[in-house]
């Protein structure tokens, strides 16, 4: 039997790493990619020493038995390296999930190669004519559902906080955007008795591209054009800070039922740091309710 040792580091190194990573990120055990790699290249080395052990002198059985409980030794210690043994049961869920991915992941990949009825080798996956590691079509199985769980997260997420998103209508010296909003319970910063909805830099320089913002970032509000422009004071988790604020003409808030809050002249602060990238600005339950 003909074994190239390439396709068998490429296809264990690969193949290993994928598993161990998505054990990794299923049980979230916050392993370094170092670790999920250097666990991966063991699993790699006793692969190819896994042939060369010579047991000719005992029956198939004894063999087979052997061979399985090496297996079984070497995905253990691979679990091990990343999961960090902190009581029995942990562990041996960790190692099962191991054991699960490879069966998922491994029936996924033949079954696609059945499908498209592509020939299958013992070094390799023979596709038009060309003899390839079967790791990088596993690979490509791995990233499909790596896109196929983004997916799937997002729409959860969407789904679990759609009621706290808004869309967001600014309307300000004849200027009009549209940007989305999310409802923060955590948004306290009042003034004057009303809600401050906190705005981020992005969407400060839609509204005023011309401003100066190097008199802005040394503290001076003179000539910036920003209406009842004021640093307040605000109470954070890192302490007292100071807040620009300032007055915009019209917002319009619209709810999914397409309710409309309409707000006037209304207070708005500038975030120093930028948000996540699903919104563009907080919104205060004083100004909604």
């Amino acid at each position: 039997m003909e074994v190239y040792i390439e396709y068998v580091v490429i296809d264990n190194l690969i193949i290993n790493y994928l598993l161990l990573w998505l054990t990794n990120l299923t049980l979230k055990l916050k392993a370094k990619k170092r670790m999920c790699f250097l666990s991966s290249v063991l699993g790699t080395i006793a692969s190819v020493l896994m042939p060369l052990i010579k047991l000719n002198t005992l029956s198939p059985i004894f063999q087979n038995a052997i061979l399985l409980v090496f297996k079984i030794f070497v995905g253990l210690i691979l679990v091990l390296i990343i999961a960090k043994y902190k009581n029995f049961l942990y562990y041996i869920t960790a190692f099962f999930l191991f054991l699960t991915y490879t069966f998922v992941l491994g029936g996924m990949c033949f079954g696609i190669m059945y499908l498209l009825n592509l020939e299958t080798t013992f070094s390799g996956l023979v596709l038009f004519g060309f003899e390839i590691p079967v790791g990088l079509f596993v690979l490509l199985s791995a990233m499909y559902l790596k896109i196929l769980y983004f997916i799937v997260k997002t729409i959860r997420h969407k789904n679990a906080y759609h009621k706290f998103y808004f869309d967001v209508i600014i309307k300000n010296d004849n200027k009009k955007i549209a940007i989305t909003g999310f409802m923060d319970s955590g948004n306290q910063i009042n003034e004057n008795c009303g809600g401050v909805v906190v705005i981020n830099y992005k969407t400060l320089i839609k509204l005023y591209p011309n401003l100066n913002y190097q008199s802005l970032i040394m503290g001076s509000l003179k000539n910036t054009g920003l209406k009842n422009a004021e640093f307040v004071n605000v109470i954070n988790s890192s302490g007292n800070s100071k807040m620009l604020t300032f007055t915009l003409d019209e917002l319009e808030i619209i709810d999914d039922n397409n309710k409309v809050v309409n707000l006037k002249n209304q207070k708005i602060g500038l975030a120093k740091t930028n948000f996540n990238g699903k919104f563009d600005c907080l919104l205060s339950p004083d100004v909604m309710f």
